[in-house]
């Protein structure tokens, strides 16, 4: 199954990555075992071919000088785009990471006074068999909740994440999920000082909207800036991006799961996992990530740069350049 990803003859020709290449290898090794876990269900066994023989040849830049200097950036591949392959998805977040810093300004260019939040709301783990029933529930209940009166923006984005609890090798604990919901709302600066939602009343209002005969535990914080000035909304909401846009499950909880993988798959087959409100459509597109966006945008400094084609080898888990000029 791997052995399309390691193209006959090149490794002689291959030059050491210095290090330069060494973010894209990181990522691409976990495909390997992820290929190993879907491979190990019939039904999967496509997927596993797929997610194998993903991004095997890549095209990059690499600047000379200026504040990118030495971080490549991805021209050119043969992604999967399949929502297991950890390569895709690291190149999707970083895509959902850009369609916010590009929508942002414009964003906050018509609404300037209006801050971000972060807002986390849970419900009890669940079992492999039980997780497609407690996503959809958990999504029709967020919409419910965004319908209520007490609500206090129209501004808002939510990503669902999804964690491995238990189900260790040679453990008793049965591999259970913890499915959360992200989600940054933009409220207006009146927010603060009339009309605060406080953490106990969300919980309140997130155990009815998703008709819960316990108290969920529900988080609630506003976004800090990074910028020494403590100040601009738009860093706030940049803080807040960075993380709305982080994996829906991270791989090494994928390669965890072993031969559940291929019910995990169906679980969360065809969910959309990410959403933002019709208010916010205009300034952050909720559309899937295509694959053309999973590729880096030139940069326009116009600085020198050195173009590399590099290829992927299995047998030593790295890429490697064929081609640098």
């Amino acid at each position: 199954m791997h052995g399309t990803a390691i193209p006959c003859g090149a490794s002689s020709n291959a030059r050491p990555h210095s290090g330069v290449l060494e973010p894209f290898s990181k990522h691409r090794r976990y495909n390997s075992p992820i290929c190993h876990n879907l491979a190990m269900d019939s039904e999967t066994v496509d997927l596993a071919k797929a997610i194998g023989n993903c991004a095997t040849s890549i095209a990059v830049d690499v600047p000379l000088d200026g504040p990118n200097e030495g971080q490549a950036l991805l021209r050119a591949a043969n992604p999967c785009n399949r929502r297991l392959c950890p390569f895709c998805e690291w190149r999707r977040s970083r895509a959902w990471r850009r369609r916010f810093f590009e929508g942002l300004p414009k964003f906050h260019e018509d609404f300037p006074t209006h801050h971000a939040i972060f807002l986390t709301l849970t419900v009890r783990n669940c079992s492999v068999d039980e997780l497609r029933t407690t996503l959809d529930d958990m999504h029709r209940a967020w919409h419910r909740m965004t319908r209520l009166s007490f609500f206090p923006t129209k501004f808002w984005f939510r990503r669902t994440e999804i964690t491995k609890q238990g189900g260790e090798t040679n453990s008793l604990v049965p591999l259970n999920f913890h499915p959360h919901i992200h989600a940054v709302l933009f409220v207006p600066a009146g927010y603060f000082s009339h009309g605060y939602v406080k953490q106990t009343e969300w919980r309140n209002q997130w155990q009815m909207a998703a008709r819960l005969d316990y108290a969920p535990v529900v988080d609630i914080r506003r976004a800090k800036s990074r910028s020494s000035s403590g100040g601009a909304t738009i860093e706030q909401s940049r803080s807040a991006a960075l993380e709305a846009s982080k994996y829906a499950t991270k791989a090494t909880d994928l390669i965890a799961m072993g031969s559940a993988l291929g019910t995990y798959h169906y679980a969360v087959k065809g969910l959309r996992l990410s959403s933002s409100s019709r208010s916010l459509k205009p300034y952050l597109s909720d559309t899937p990530i295509s694959e053309q966006e999973l590729v880096d945008k030139p940069t326009e400094d116009g600085g020198p740069t050195a173009r590399g084609k590099a290829l992927w080898f299995e047998d030593v888990q790295e890429y490697l350049f064929t081609d640098l000029t």
